[in-house]
């Protein structure tokens, strides 16, 4: 259970607004948004830049959640392993590929240029003083963009503050799909 209560039905006009949206794009609202609701700021703040990183952008939704995943297992959170998991399945990923992601990386099956972005991406969650511009060359050298160096960091970025959040309230993951 978490520690603080799920919202279910927000009182203010915007956070109605918000919910709305967020049932309307992903099927349902994910227990982080209903913890979320109980600061309007934070609840739009969080969805826009949700929206921003994984329902828009430059990036594949199915690498998008990969990396969402890898960084989620690493962090240990079941909350984010569980989203992740099922976003990928309802991509049309199978279940062999999405443990691939979670425990064989290397092996996943990305192009060179969306393995060196998830390598990237997945390496800055887990040692984020460590010096990435090789990681940041190699991407380069086989053809990514700004625009993408930058969404593949920003999954990270989104998912692992989500996975704090999550592990900090004990959040229990809710069947809520990601994508359409």
């Amino acid at each position: 259970m978490s520690s603080i209560p799920l919202v279910e039905s927000p009182d203010g006009d915007e956070e109605a607004r918000v919910f709305a949206e967020i049932q309307d794009q992903l099927g349902g609202i994910p227990s982080l948004f209903r913890v979320y609701a109980h600061h309007e700021g934070l609840l739009k703040a969080n969805w826009d830049k949700f929206k921003a990183v994984m329902l828009h952008g430059c990036l594949s939704a199915q690498l998008k959640e990969a990396i969402g995943l890898a960084v989620s297992a690493d962090n240990h959170c079941d909350y984010g392993i569980y989203h992740h998991s099922t976003s990928l399945q309802m991509l049309g990923v199978d279940a062999a590929e999405i443990m691939r992601i979670r425990t064989d990386p290397k092996n996943v099956h990305f192009s060179e240029k969306e393995h060196a972005l998830f390598d990237l991406a997945r390496n800055a969650n887990s040692a984020p003083d460590d010096h990435r511009r090789h990681l940041i060359a190699e991407a380069r050298k086989l053809g990514a963009r700004d625009d993408e160096l930058l969404e593949a960091l920003g999954v990270m970025e989104l998912v692992s503050g989500f996975n704090h959040l999550a592990e900090v309230l004990s959040l229990v993951p809710t069947r809520t799909p990601h994508q359409k």
